[in-house]
């Protein structure tokens, strides 16, 4: 570890930061995550979706909105601290790195040793012990992440483009075939379910899209990221919703309508590979497999480069003990990149201890649930945070002119998009060991609010001056500069 205090060049384009962006995990979230979907939404699965899809491109335009201004490592810290305020943009930084890390740097490798695991144990005969495939997988990602940000990003974007092939193909297949019972545009409406189902079917949907936001992490490594960023996290999310489309609107008139009513969809335990096998055959379905676990993988390489470099910033500015600023010879932050290892391995060993006892639903899942839960009620805090200082934003931008109003209406979307998944996600209250989730994500606000009332009190100066490398540019590369700490007047360079 040398003695330096700064990433690599700006050598990252607008496809990395789109590479970065699928920190979404499309392939994992349509393959596994859509069955969630369709417990409640049924053979109306598609419109909830549809309708979750909008509620996401609207968070990304948010996000759009702060990517524009700023362009610092820490992404959500400098985006709420000069967007909002310095105390509180602190406050969600905590928030979000440590929600972070629990999504995607640490309950990941438990799902992804318990689905390897299983994957050997069904096609090549092995049993392994899920929490070694996991501890394996981690320190691959930390090796990819180590070498250099481009070589992480490289293979996030490798691994989403094999994904995809195998699903597309399926749904191809599907729809040429017209599934069970014909196209239709049945699925499009609520004739598949009540209203109620489709609510609280688009509560499910929009959690499908956590992580787009992942490409600002990269901003000072980019060429021109006050360009670029924005317009890849928002191509990034459209592109994600018509592929979760395509995928649903094929599995529905897959199934069919009274399959899915028998609840063929919401409990098969891998339902696109189930489709594939009915569809195609028995060798698509363990590519389906083996692709949704290689796409998991690529969400671990995107959240470990948000988090490293979430803490990279937070300590340059003195708000984190000083050695996790320093960086390796590759200009990647070796001691973030050992913070979300180190993290990892403690949740795979408690996953690996814990048993829950709950019938029907493996020990190692639960655990799982648990720490996914952790973190999306924290990121979706979040998402309500910068939706509402992005309305503050636009409006010292443009006030009330009418031809503006349809920023508002979008940043609106984005913003009920986190309070309609919290009012699902906690109404009514999950039964145990679920609720432990909400229990973790209360502390943690707790622990992080005290954090921040101590810099407060006996590190002002640093909280007064926080994040003002997000106002950083690259004169060279014709960014933007923001004129004014928080004015929101861009001046071009």
């Amino acid at each position: 570890m040398e003695n330096q205090e700064h990433l690599g060049k700006r050598t990252l384009t607008f496809v990395h930061a789109v590479g970065q962006a699928l920190a979404i995990g499309p392939i994992f979230s349509a393959g596994l995550l859509t069955s969630l979907i369709a417990v409640v939404s049924g053979y109306s699965t598609p419109l909830a979706v549809l309708l979750g899809s909008i509620g996401a491109i609207g968070l990304a335009f948010i996000i759009g909105v702060f990517a524009k201004r700023y362009a610092g490592a820490g992404a959500i810290y400098e985006y709420l601290t000069l967007g909002a305020n310095p105390s509180f943009g602190i406050f969600s930084a905590g928030l979000y790195f440590i929600g972070s890390l629990f999504l995607g740097g640490g309950g990941i490798y438990i799902a992804l040793g318990f689905f390897s695991s299983a994957f050997a144990e069904s096609y090549l005969g092995m049993s392994i012990p899920f929490w070694l495939l996991g501890a394996i997988i981690l320190l691959i990602v930390f090796l990819l992440n180590h070498y250099g940000v481009r070589l992480a990003i490289r293979g996030v974007l490798i691994l989403a483009c094999i994904s995809a092939i195998p699903f597309i193909l399926l749904c191809i297949v599907i729809i040429a075939s017209g599934g069970a019972d014909g196209n239709t545009s049945a699925v499009f409406t609520t004739r598949g379910t009540s209203i109620n189902g489709i609510f609280y079917g688009i509560l499910f949907a929009v959690t499908l899209f956590i992580g787009f936001e992942a490409a600002a992490s990269i901003a000072e490594e980019s060429h021109m990221p006050r360009k670029s960023i924005p317009v890849a996290v928002i191509t990034a999310v459209v592109v994600s919703a018509l592929f979760y489309i395509l995928v649903t609107y094929a599995a529905a008139i897959g199934f069919g309508h009274a399959e899915i009513d028998k609840g063929a969809w919401a409990n098969a335990a891998n339902p696109i590979a189930s489709l594939a096998e009915q569809y195609v055959g028995y060798w698509l379905a363990v590519v389906i497999d083996l692709v949704i676990i290689l796409d998991m993988i690529s969400v671990a390489i995107a959240i470990m480069v948000t988090c490293s470099r979430g803490f990279f910033a937070l300590s340059r500015d003195h708000l984190l003990p000083k050695w996790i600023s320093k960086t390796s010879r590759h200009g990647t932050p070796l001691a973030g990149n050992l913070i979300g290892v180190g993290f990892s391995a403690i949740l795979l060993i408690w996953a690996a201890v814990a048993r829950w006892g709950q019938a029907g639903l493996p020990d190692a899942l639960q655990s799982f649930f648990i720490t996914t839960a952790v973190g999306s009620y924290l990121i979706e805090l979040i998402y309500l945070f910068l939706a509402v200082a992005a309305l503050r934003l636009v409006w010292k931008d443009y006030q009330f002119q009418a031809k503006h109003l349809w920023r508002y209406v979008v940043i609106i979307l984005g913003l009920l998009t986190p309070i309609l998944a919290f009012r699902g996600s906690i109404v009514p209250f999950p039964e145990y060991p679920n609720s432990l989730a909400v229990y973790i994500a209360l502390i943690i606000i707790a622990l992080v609010a005290v954090w921040t009332i101590g810099m407060n009190i006996y590190a002002s100066d640093k909280v007064k001056n926080a994040a003002l490398h997000g106002l950083e540019t690259d004169i060279n590369a014709g960014d933007q500069l923001i004129s004014d700490k928080g004015s929101g007047e861009n001046v071009t360079v």
